[in-house]
C-alpha cells in the first residue's frame, strides 16, 4: 500500500468543470471540481475497500465527515476529519458529499485542482445573455461536451486545454510536452538521455526567468534550478496568504447569485500593493461564509499570482 498514491494527480476524464459566473464583457469563469464517486474509486484503488471507512459527527449544527485508513503497521485507524457546506438544490446529502470530498482533500485526493491556472473563456454572442441586467448562460454553452486535456510533471500542472463540441479549441493554459513528462516519469529507450535532460533544464530555465526576471546561473544544476523555483512560489504563496487573512462578517452582504469570482476581473486595476491586500481582505471577508472553501482558495490563488507580478 502506498499511500503517495493518493495524492495522484486525477485524470482529465475525473475532473468536472461549470460556470462559476460571467462578466459584463461575456468571459466565463469556469470551475474544475471532483465527484465524490471519484474520491471512492480512488480510495478503493490504493487501500482497497476493506482498507477504508467514513463517519458522519454534528457538532455545533454543522455536519463533519471523516475518513479512517487503516495503517497496518500500527494496527490503528488515522482519520481526517473535514465540515461540509449545504447544495443549493439538496442541502442535506450536498452537504454530507461536500464534507466526504473536503475531508478527502486532507489525504490529497485531488489536491492538485488548487493549483489549476484561473480558465477564463471568451464565450460566443449565442452562448451567452442577460436577465434582469445580470449576465446568465445559455443552452448553446455546452460545456459538459468539452474534451479536456491536462498535462502534470512532478505533479504539478503544466498544460490544461479545452477544445468544445465542435473542436475549436476555447480555453489553452502551458505547454504540452510529452517527452519532457516521459523523462521524468519513466525512461525513454528512443531519446537520448543528455536530450531530456537539456530538454527538462531548459523548461525549468524559462520557468525560472519568469519568476525571478532573470535566467539561472549557467553553472548551477537542474536540481537547484527546480528547488529554488518551489522555495519562491512556496514563499509568495505564503506572503500573500498571511497578508489577506481576515475576520469573518458578522452579516456578509453577498450578492447570492454572483459569487467572488465575478470579481476576478477587478484584481488587473491594482498596481498598489497595500491598496491591493487591503481589497482583497475586504472581498474575501464578505464571501467567506457563503462561498466553498475550494472557491475561496481559488481566488486567493488568482490574488497571490498578481501580488507577485506587483511585488516585482
Amino acid at each position: 500500500m502506498d499511500l503517495k498514491q493518493l495524492s495522484r494527480p486525477l485524470d482529465i476524464s475525473n475532473v468536472d468543470f461549470r460556470v462559476q459566473s460571467i462578466n459584463n464583457g461575456g468571459y466565463a469563469t469556469v470551475l474544475a471540481y471532483k465527484d465524490a464517486r471519484v474520491d471512492m474509486n480512488r480510495l478503493d484503488e490504493v487501500l482497497t475497500p476493506a482498507g477504508w471507512q467514513r463517519d458522519y459527527k454534528l457538532i455545533d449544527g454543522k455536519l463533519f465527515c471523516g475518513v479512517g485508513i487503516f495503517n497496518e503497521k500500527t494496527n490503528q485507524w488515522i482519520w481526517k476529519w473535514d465540515v461540509g457546506t449545504e447544495s443549493m438544490t439538496e442541502a442535506a446529502k450536498g452537504e454530507a458529499s461536500d464534507a466526504f470530498k473536503r475531508a478527502c482533500f486532507n489525504l490529497g485526493i485531488g489536491r492538485e485542482l488548487y493549483d489549476y491556472p484561473v480558465i477564463s473563456v471568451k464565450l460566443r454572442e449565442d452562448e451567452w445573455t442577460k436577465d434582469g441586467g445580470r449576465p446568465k448562460q445559455t443552452y448553446n454553452l455546452k460545456i459538459r461536451e468539452w474534451k479536456w486535456d491536462s498535462q502534470f510533471v512532478d505533479g504539478k500542472i503544466t498544460f490544461l486545454q479545452a477544445t468544445d463540441e465542435k473542436g475549436s479549441v476555447r480555453f489553452k493554459w502551458g505547454n504540452k510536452t510529452a517527452i519532457i513528462v516521459q523523462a521524468v516519469k519513466e525512461p525513454v529507450q528512443d531519446l537520448p538521455q543528455k536530450e531530456e535532460s537539456d530538454a527538462l533544464r531548459e523548461m525549468l530555465s524559462l520557468e525560472y526567468k519568469n519568476i525571478f526576471g532573470k535566467g539561472p546561473h549557467g553553472r548551477m544544476s537542474t536540481e537547484n534550478i527546480k528547488k529554488e523555483i518551489d522555495t519562491e512560489l512556496d514563499r509568495q504563496a505564503k506572503e500573500l496568504a498571511s497578508s489577506i487573512e481576515v475576520i469573518e462578517d458578522e452579516e456578509p452582504n453577498v450578492p447570492s447569485d454572483m459569487g467572488i469570482m465575478s470579481h476576478v476581473d477587478e484584481i488587473s486595476k491594482f498596481s498598489d500593493i497595500n491598496e491591493f491586500v487591503n481589497w482583497a481582505k475586504s472581498i474575501v471577508g464578505k464571501y467567506i461564509n457563503t462561498e466553498p472553501e475550494e472557491v475561496l482558495d481559488t481566488f486567493k490563488a488568482i490574488c497571490n499570482e498578481h501580488f507577485a507580478k506587483i511585488k516585482k
